[in-house]
């Protein structure tokens, strides 16, 4: 009998002939871990196999092609041949020995078809932007009998049941479902019962042919939330229909995909947590089969919520998961401190959408996430000593896995606090601030000797006596020199970061609010926490009415919505066209949203020319502007700067620069270089 707060999501939960052992599902992500052949890969194996060991009640793998000749993805998979039951077999057998279920997710890409895109009717794909083909009657028959064969390949391979993906008006059965992509005419348009049609007499097909004892959870979206979009109430109308046609589960997810960022599927934190959860109530009350839900159920205390309210049967989990996969048995284990929480930074999108494909997704916080086989934490054979300097997120992460190796490590921070770029981003985006607190607690969970208000020299370092010395000191940010009259309200991004470390003594002409902060003593510093500072600046900020930015990186724009949030009219001046460039396509458009909704003005493309008391002046394209602003904040540049490392050559064997202080790389590259680094040693 499961114990503990979170004992409701350690039940069984029995889906048909199938019982998973918890009501902690993963959904089904696309990867490209598979082959160019659609083959299954070592990579995939693994990266199941270690949150199938994490404690995940039921896996679901990434949609299964259900023909040879509809590619999905570069990398995707397929189901469409017998010659594909092997590697899915070898892939079920791992998952199996680690405890959990597993099904695959079978469709037909439809007009999302990278090769051939068919549909219901012309419909444009967001992700290639081909117009599909459209399906001829005679056609459809054909097509219900490969979903079939696949879901019978399924059952031969040793999954425990299957998903049907028929949601988001997305894939060849959603496209059908749609009143936005099929405009048909004929026995398979029209209204609700011509364009369910197909997907009620393919899941009828496949539980013939597979067995009615073949689990099958169907996947559609409850509210499509968009303009003519399915409505929440015909949706009821159809799960009942699910259901008869042989459906042993209904999983809910929302939105619709006609936009290549899926900005309704994977969501930023615009959208609230657990947002499908309502609409997964309203079908669960018109059935009497479980329902799971997914979308954005990132905290464990939210899916509880789910769980208990009856809003749902089973929570469905995807990023959080790649994040932390042993976050069910930290959960069962009462280790919840330990938690490395999914930020919504929607890197694992962007790892796709940036060719090459080679690199497939990745995961921000956790660099082991689809990196199983060539990156893990072992015992080290020798205890070494390891030294740190700098106490960002690569220092963190860096001592953090040296410890778990059985180093033992010592970190230098020359700040009175632990955080580094990680803290002023958690102070201005507060989904940064749980990736602080899990580094900060897990240094103090493994004892690691953390240094404070240590300023790292070549002598101290090697009176250490290191093995191994890892730089994590950060980038250096380098700051336009601006013509400015006397008396105009200026600071730059370096002084307000100075100003809140605590680091050392004020730049010389620093202005009084910096100044002060900077003289906080210590204890003061170190008790500052971003959550704090967030507080603090909706009743105080050293700006006046009107701030003007000038800058073009993410920290810059991230800087102009933290301000205008906070009741200033802001403008944001880049010398780039396009702003914040090291992140990808998903993440910069959901930021740029962020800042159009609360109206800032953004102009790009120009060139400072001065700043005075009451205005910033520019030019574009050799025509001089100007913008109002009594305040302006000179965001300025970071740029790699080893200088440290470089000193410390020959201290000891190794000594390895990671993080910001070889170029900005963001979180990402914080993690990926910690993890390669303290691997490698």
């Amino acid at each position: 009998m499961p114990t503990g707060p979170y004992a409701r999501l350690f039940e069984p939960v029995a889906i048909g002939s199938m019982e998973i052992p918890n009501r902690i599902a993963m959904s089904a992500m696309t990867t490209n871990f598979g082959t160019a052949d659609f083959e299954v890969s070592e990579r995939l194996i693994e990266y199941h196999a270690t949150r199938a060991r994490g404690g995940v009640g039921l896996l679901t793998v990434e949609m299964c092609s259900v023909d040879t000749a509809q590619r999905y993805q570069p990398q995707s998979l397929s189901l469409g041949d017998e010659r594909f039951i092997e590697g899915h077999r070898r892939l079920v057998e791992r998952v199996h020995a680690e405890g959990a279920k597993i099904q695959p997710q079978i469709s037909h890409p439809g007009p999302e078809s990278m090769t051939d895109p068919v549909g219901p009717s012309v419909c444009v794909a967001a992700g290639t932007g081909w117009p599909s083909r459209v399906l001829a009657v005679e056609e459809i028959d054909a097509i219900m009998d490969l979903y079939a064969a696949a879901a019978v390949r399924a059952r031969e391979a040793g999954y425990d049941g299957m998903e049907l993906h028929a949601a988001h008006a997305y894939m060849l059965l959603g496209s059908f479902l749609s009143t936005q992509r099929n405009r048909r005419e004929d026995d398979y348009g029209g209204d609700l019962e011509g364009r369910a049609r197909m997907l009620l007499e393919t899941l009828r097909r496949i539980k013939r042919v597979a067995g009615r004892d073949f689990p099958v959870t169907v996947r559609i979206s409850g509210f499509e939330d968009s303009f003519d979009g399915r409505a929440l109430w015909e949706t009821q109308l159809l799960a009942p229909q699910l259901v008869a046609a042989g459906a042993d589960c209904i999983q809910v997810s929302g939105g619709v995909s006609h936009d290549k960022l899926v900005g309704q599927i994977v969501c930023g934190p615009a959208y609230p947590e657990a947002y499908n959860a309502p609409v997964a109530a309203a079908i669960r009350a018109v059935v009497d089969v479980p329902v799971m839900v997914v979308g954005r159920i990132h905290r464990p205390e939210v899916a509880l919520q789910v769980v208990e309210q009856g809003s749902a049967d089973v929570v469905m989990m995807a990023r959080p998961l790649l994040a932390d996969p042993e976050l069910p048995n930290k959960l069962r284990q009462g280790r919840e401190r330990e938690l490395r929480r999914c930020l919504s930074c929607q890197n694992c999108i962007d790892s796709m959408l940036i060719a090459p494909f080679d690199a497939n997704m990745n995961c921000a916080v956790n660099a082991f996430s689809g990196r199983e086989t060539e990156l893990a934490v072992v015992p080290a054979i020798q205890r070494k000593h390891v030294v740190v300097i700098g106490g960002g997120t690569a220092g963190m992460e860096a001592a953090r896995l040296s410890a778990e190796r059985g180093f033992r490590v010592t970190l230098l921070e020359r700040s009175p606090r632990l955080g580094g770029s990680l803290f002023f981003a958690a102070t201005v985006h507060s989904d940064n601030e749980p990736l602080l607190h899990f580094l900060r607690n897990e240094l103090e969970r493994l004892r690691v000797d953390v240094q404070l208000g240590n300023t790292a020299t070549r002598d101290k370092v090697a009176a250490l006596r290191p093995d191994a010395v890892l730089v994590a000191t950060g980038a250096r940010v380098e700051v336009p020199d601006i013509p400015r009259v006397a008396g105009a309200r200026i600071f730059s991004g370096s002084e307000l970061r100075h100003a809140l470390s605590g680091a050392g003594e004020p730049a010389p002409g620093s202005r009084w609010p910096l100044r002060l902060a900077a003289a906080a003593p210590s204890r003061i510093q170190s008790r500052l926490t971003p959550a704090l500072l967030r507080r603090l600046t909706r009743y105080y900020l050293p700006f006046g009415k009107r701030v003007c930015i000038v800058g073009s990186d993410l920290a810059a724009v991230e800087l102009a919505e933290f301000i205008v949030r906070r009741g200033r009219q802001v403008s944001l001046l880049s010398e780039r066209i396009e702003l914040a460039t090291e992140v990808g396509p998903k993440r910069r458009q959901e930021q740029m949203v962020r800042l159009d909704r609360p109206g800032v003005v953004l102009i790009t493309g120009i060139r400072v020319e001065r700043i005075e008391r009451a205005a910033v002046h520019f030019s574009r394209d050799g025509k001089p502007g100007s913008i109002a602003a009594d305040t302006a904040v000179i965001a300025g540049e970071p740029v790699a700067d080893t200088t440290l490392a470089e000193e410390l050559e020959g201290v000891c064997d190794r000594v390895i620069a990671i993080g910001d202080c070889t170029g900005l790389g963001l979180i990402r590259q914080a993690t990926e270089q910690a993890a390669r680094a303290v691997c490698g040693l």
